[in-house]
């Protein structure tokens, strides 16, 4: 049987491992935003910081100091019954004659659904698109973009995570371009990357 001292020691050695474990997870935290601030200060961009705790950020917001207005977010720790996420939204460019919806052929209907509920985006009807893309419109989306741009764009995303929560979907509609991750962009590599992609599509979907 394990003695009183054994005991004793083997908790201290516990506690000494969960503790360099913390600060190294503060010191990981602390580099990735420093990296944000330098990221957003050499692109003109703000960073925000909210719900901080432990160390660790509730979500991280970026935004232009100047130009077309857009913001994008990365969730980490969404409140409670919200999953992680990372999202672009920006008023412009917009489709006021309805609602499309694309996303990568490999993120599968049913998921693409329950990501689109965690928005809250009510899904129009499926219509024919690009091939390995997968699209839902409630009018002719031709008349508003060139889909096989859009889906050499959008094809041309590198995951960050596996799985259909690594890959992008796109709302575009009268409100403007929406663009969502289903898992927190942390890095900001890829968070640069992401804001990219949404600014590559927009540029392709034109004014």
């Amino acid at each position: 049987m394990p003695t009183a001292l054994s005991l004793l020691l083997w908790a201290a050695f516990a506690a000494a491992v969960a503790g360099a474990v913390h600060l190294w997870r503060r010191h990981e935290e602390a580099r990735r935003l420093e990296d944000l601030r330098a990221l957003a200060a050499r692109r003109g961009w703000s960073l925000t910081v909210t719900g901080e705790r432990l160390g660790q950020a509730g979500s991280l917001r970026l935004a232009p100091r100047g130009g077309n207005p857009w913001v994008a977010e990365s969730r980490p720790r969404p409140p409670a019954g919200e999953e992680p996420a990372t999202t672009y939204e920006a008023e412009e460019p917009r489709w006021a004659e309805g609602t499309l919806v694309l996303a990568p052929a490999a993120m599968g209907l049913s998921a693409l659904e329950a990501r689109a509920a965690a928005l809250g985006i009510a899904l129009p009807p499926p219509v024919a698109g690009p091939e390995g893309i997968l699209a839902l419109a409630s009018a002719e989306p031709g008349r508003r973009a060139d889909m096989g741009d859009l889906a050499r764009a959008m094809g041309a995303w590198a995951p960050t995570r596996a799985g259909p929560r690594g890959l992008p979907l796109v709302v575009l509609g009268p409100g403007g371009l929406r663009l969502a991750l289903g898992h927190a962009v942390t890095r900001a590599d890829q968070a640069e990357r992401f804001v990219d992609l949404a600014q590559d599509l927009t540029r392709l979907i034109g004014p």
